[in-house]
């Protein structure tokens, strides 16, 4: 029988309160890191709108395409540029409606890289988010409960915008 001496136990104390302290550190990291991940997800820029997500309620698939346009509104003293506009799914297509110029359609960004519009947004000048959804994209596989998103990169951050629906066949 092998006896330990006190120096051992506080070894293995101080070995046992390390690895503790290093787990707890790397679960705190790992939090933090979320939470900037998910502040990035945030709406950034100052662009401003009545509504920012769209339920289009139960959709089906043999009525075709279903549209929303969301305006947003530049309520600043500054001008903003329009930079990039890009879906999260194929099924998606975006417009930016400006005045009577139209920019787009845009979808998801493939493998290449997501096209520039750099257009400005004057103080006090609105503008068009049209969104045509097509829920006969993903065949069968696609009825159900559906969420996308929409995003705007600007000069000064992005703006998101949602819809969901319940596609039915």
């Amino acid at each position: 029988m092998k006896h330990h001496n006190k120096r051992d136990n506080s070894t293995l104390w101080v070995v046992i309160a390390s690895v503790v302290f290093l787990m707890l550190l790397i679960a705190g990291l790992s939090l933090a890191g979320k939470k900037d991940q998910n502040r990035g997800e945030q709406d950034t820029s100052r662009l401003e709108a009545a509504e920012s997500s769209y339920d289009f309620g139960t959709i089906s698939m043999a009525k075709g395409k279903v549209t929303k346009i969301f305006v947003l509104k530049n309520n600043t003293s500054e001008a903003i540029m329009a930079e990039k506009l890009y879906t999260s799914c194929m099924c998606t297509q975006a417009t930016l409606l400006k005045a009577d110029e139209r920019f787009g359609p845009f979808s998801m960004p493939a493998h290449g890289k997501i096209p520039e519009i750099n257009e400005s947004i004057g103080p006090g000048q609105e503008v068009g988010i049209e969104i045509i959804f097509d829920p006969a994209a993903h065949g069968p596989a696609g009825v159900g409960p559906i969420e996308r998103e929409v995003t705007l990169e600007t000069s000064d951050g992005r703006f998101k915008l949602k819809f969901k629906a319940q596609v039915a066949p």
